[in-house]
């Protein structure tokens, strides 16, 4: 029989993230970057290689932003694991920048992954220091340390709930009307099964989302042509974009994508 193996996940109480003179150096690609449940950030400098700290290069936040994830055990319940990083923060951008890009300060919370959940960095001190930008702190950064603190797989309190989305939304008097013209086309339903997902949800969400959604559906209905199948296997691809990213869904990331 095969020999149990532990796994070992970092908790929050387990990392320093207390305020030091750490706080003042940007990440560089051998830092430690982890999600929730253990999952690493996988770090590659490109831009910035000839900024470096004992021959380590720092990274910059469109480097972060993007890098996969590996390791992670959030069960499916929970909405699977995180996969890549969503979103950095720009409370945590330095006041350095290559090619317009920032670099990135270890904060301790510096973004969310993919599936929604906090990304931490592990403090380490490096021969670099930089200031702070001036750059209002997203909304999203406010979050409360009993929501993100880890308990085993999670306290029922510390998660947005598992509930069905629809991706084109069936609610709206701007954007339904929108929806209902395409779809007409191929005999469908906003109700239907393939307008939905289960996925992390709570709340409206932003005009700029619906606003993605449609201009992505006027895309599938130019190659569909009126083909039904060909258009559900279009969405089916859409869908799986929105379920592996919902952060989309909130108002602060389209607000970074502008900056």
């Amino acid at each position: 029989m095969a020999r149990k193996r532990t796994i070992l996940i970092p908790r929050i109480k387990d990392i320093n993230i207390s305020p030091d003179t750490s706080c003042m150096h940007p990440i560089l690609e051998d830092n430690t970057l982890v999600c929730l449940h253990g999952g690493r950030v996988k770090l590659k400098a490109k831009n910035a290689k000839r900024i470096k700290s004992d021959n380590i290069p720092i990274m910059l936040n469109n480097e972060i932003q993007g890098a996969s994830i590996s390791g992670c055990v959030n069960p499916p319940i929970l909405g699977g694991p995180c996969t890549k990083v969503a979103m950095v923060f720009p409370y945590t951008y330095s006041d350095h920048k290559v090619n317009n890009k920032h670099s990135v300060l270890q904060m301790g919370l510096i973004g969310v992954s993919n599936k929604g959940y906090p990304i931490l960095t592990i403090p380490k001190k490096n021969k670099i220091k930089f200031a702070l930008a001036k750059i209002q702190a997203s909304p999203l950064a406010k979050i409360e340390y009993d929501r993100i603190r880890w308990e085993g797989v999670g306290g029922k309190n510390n998660q947005l709930p598992i509930q069905t989305h629809h991706i084109a939304t069936d609610k709206s008097k701007r954007f339904t009307k929108e929806f209902q013209k395409i779809i007409k086309k191929y005999n469908l339903e906003l109700d239907g099964d393939w307008n939905k997902v289960k996925m992390p949800h709570r709340g409206r969400h932003p005009n700029e989302y619906h606003e993605y959604i449609l201009e992505k559906m006027k895309k599938i209905d130019k190659i569909a042509r009126g083909d039904k199948n060909k258009f559900l296997k279009e969405f089916e691809k859409l869908k799986e974009e929105i379920k592996n990213n919902p952060a989309i869904l909130r108002k602060e990331y389209y607000k970074e994508r502008k900056q």
